[in-house]
């Protein structure tokens, strides 16, 4: 029997040869751009052939026998500072030497067929198709752009390659060394079909062309280990794909999801293949040249149950209908355990820690996408502790004119700053004071709207009316060096302090030996019932803490306040 446990929140702590980008945005890819511009200015040269003659045979590199072709020696030269300028050097029999391999490859008919067959197979190889089944990469100028590439390079009458240079075309795609090789052996396989159909494409000339490829590593590879992303260090698609697995298959993402029973109800329904598929790009997208949401229609079997019509959807829209059997949607437990199922599968998968807890660090931000509403506020992004306070200020209180209203106490501004996470969740204040007579003290809190809470209101004084009169309250002395915190929860009722110290000369939570020197609002006849009554209130503003003093002679003075706010960012009271 397969058991999971309960996941803890601490969890949550256009490319190259075959690339063709947008024709007003990125550039384009392997070997080729597909910004489709006209101006050769920019380093787009194609590469220029030249030839001697000979009679004698040679042998080809890809097979190693003899046979009759024209050429007995064949040579490239790049200039180091442009890789995409090249010569290559034909040796021919007879004849304009410049057309040679553009003849053996079927003229430009053949070499459309040849760029169409390659892209094809780079569209179905999982190693490099991430870079090209995106919506905003044009294929069909992609092509255009690699024909004229090869057209130019095989000296096809009047081809002209026009487009991007190739250090230009592939900045910040970040293409690995393995991409790399991997498009030429895609490309190599494609010269051996088209070599079926075309006699005269002997092997000689193919290693000619890859050879030519070859020679645009330099200006094309950013990524030369493969090692300076999370997408290239876990193996690419493949491995992200693998990884993601399916029901049935031990150790993948899908299989830990449906073994296990708290999360498992969500996913009964799914479109597997989708979610396979949609997962993968997910993933893939991080760091990695998967667009998620921008998807295509792929040939079979690529990328399946998706389409340029039928995209992976919203982390917002794909959660949103999703219930357990009491009919709840998806609260933050729930979303710990995907998480450390997903873990599991990267653990399996011999993903680096440090690589694990980066991916963990990204889905996290998708919490407030995924959970139900009235847990979205439990989500790492959707929560602060806002902390204002002022020290030092050794501002006196006003001797025995208290009347109930801030006009009459000592008041100082805490100002909030505005802030996306707005709405208030709880609230804590620690107040250090002087004074020798802690129950002539009344404190209030004032929220931004106007909003009042009496935090203390005389401890030891029953009072009928907030307005400072009557006497006297509790004598015990106040200290900066011992400040009082208020909030709901603490240890005992603010009205309590210095009850238990029948010296006049004691000092609150130092002789009382009190633990913690924290209070529960008492407010008395004062307004306000409990910190609570801030909460779903926005924070940002300018909060007031005020002191009041009702008698003579037992002067005091403000010290230091701390106003501290837990925000979160979706109104906890809907």
């Amino acid at each position: 029997m397969h058991s999971r446990h309960r996941r803890s929140l601490a969890l949550l702590g256009g490319f190259g040869l075959l690339t063709a980008c947008p024709t007003d945005t990125a550039p384009g890819g392997l070997l080729t751009d597909g910004a489709g511009t006209t101006s050769t200015s920019s380093g787009g040269e194609p590469p220029v052939l030249t030839g001697t003659t000979t009679d004698e045979p040679t042998t080809s590199a890809s097979s190693g026998t003899a046979t009759a072709a024209p050429t007995t020696d064949a040579s490239t030269t790049t200039d180091a500072a442009d890789p995409s300028t090249t010569t290559i050097a034909v040796p021919t029999t007879t004849g304009d030497p410049t057309d040679l391999l553009c003849r053996a490859l079927g003229g430009p008919p053949g070499v459309a067929d040849l760029v169409a067959a390659a892209v094809q197979r780079v569209l179905l190889d999982d190693k490099i198709n991430a870079y090209f089944l995106n919506s905003d990469v044009d294929t069909d100028n992609l092509r255009t752009c690699l024909g004229k590439q090869i057209g130019a390079l095989a000296g096809c009458d009047g081809v002209v390659y026009d487009c991007l240079d190739m250090k230009s075309a592939h900045a910040g795609l970040g293409i690995s060394g393995h991409d790399f090789a991997d498009f030429v052996a895609d490309f190599a396989l494609a010269l051996d079909a088209h070599q079926d159909l075309h006699p005269e494409l002997d092997d000689a000339f193919k290693d000619l062309v890859l050879s030519q490829l070859g020679a645009f590593e330099a200006g094309v590879v950013e990524d030369p280990a493969g090692s300076q992303t999370i997408y290239q260090r876990v193996g690419r698609k493949p491995a992200i794909r693998a990884m993601i697995g399916v029901s049935g298959e031990a150790d993948t993402f899908l299989d830990n999801v449906a073994l296990n029973p708290a999360i498992n109800v969500f996913f009964g329904f799914a479109d597997y293949p989708r979610l396979r598929t949609c997962l993968t790009r997910q993933l893939a997208a991080i760091d990695g040249p998967s667009k998620y949401g921008l998807e295509v229609n792929a040939p079979a079997p690529a990328d399946p149950g998706v389409g340029l019509g039928d995209p992976c959807r919203s982390m917002a829209d794909a959660h949103a209908d999703l219930l357990d059997a009491n009919n709840l949607g998806i609260d933050i437990n729930d979303f710990g355990d995907l998480l450390g199922e997903l873990v599991d599968a990267m653990a399996a998968h011999a993903v680096a820690k440090a690589d694990q807890d980066a991916i963990v660090a990204v889905l996290a931000d998708w919490c407030e996408d995924i959970v139900a509403l009235e847990w979205k506020n439990a989500c790492p992004g959707a929560q602060k502790l806002e902390v204002v306070e002022h020290t030092g200020l050794a501002a006196a209180i006003p001797d025995s004119i208290y009347d109930g209203s801030p006009a009459s106490m000592l008041c100082r501004d805490l100002v909030v700053p505005d802030d996306p996470i707005a709405f208030v969740d709880d609230v804590e204040v620690r107040v250090g004071i002087d004074h020798v007579w802690a129950g002539d003290l009344t404190i209030k809190l004032i929220s931004p709207e106007g909003k009042t809470l009496t935090l203390l209101s005389r401890p030891g004084l029953d009072e009928q009316v907030d307005d400072g009169t009557g006497c006297c309250g509790d004598s015990a002395d106040l200290s900066k060096a011992f400040p009082l915190t208020f909030r709901d929860g603490g240890l005992a009722e603010a009205e309590q302090i210095g009850a238990s110290l029948p010296n006049p000369t004691q000092v609150v939570c130092k002789d009382d030996m009190m633990p913690a020197c924290e209070w529960v609002p008492s407010p008395g006849a004062g307004p306000g019932g409990a910190l609570a009554d801030f909460h779903g209130d926005l924070a940002a503003g300018a909060w007031k803490l005020c002191v009041g003093d009702s008698n003579l002679s037992d002067k005091g003075s403000l010290d230091a306040v701390t106003l501290t706010i837990a925000r979160v960012k979706y109104d906890p009271t809907p």
